[in-house]
């Protein structure tokens, strides 16, 4: 599957273990993750077929857990889960354009 027209937050959050890959070659999946995988790696110089090819291998293992929330989750903890992520998007230091 090519992965390189895919923006990188949706990589990280459809892949398990995507998200430990982009930091490993330092890419920005949080506040940058709107841009492509493609020109994420183009900016820092990378060989986007590489990447694909990892993620293609994480994208066969099975998921151990799915931490996205569930729709039958009660409405409290629906809310919670979105508040935390919110606060920590807003307040993390290492999101940069």
């Amino acid at each position: 599957m090519a992965y390189r027209d895919q923006p990188l937050g949706e990589l990280a959050l459809s892949i398990p273990r995507a998200s430990a890959l982009f930091r490993k070659y330092d890419m920005d999946y949080c506040c940058g993750g709107k841009q492509t995988l493609a020109r994420a790696a183009a900016r820092k110089e990378l060989d986007v077929e590489v990447i694909e090819a990892e993620l293609a291998k994480l994208a066969e293992q099975p998921i151990e857990k799915d931490w996205r929330p569930m729709a039958s989750a009660p409405r409290w903890q629906k809310s919670l889960t979105i508040s935390s992520c919110a606060t920590t998007i807003v307040t993390a230091s290492s999101c940069r354009s």
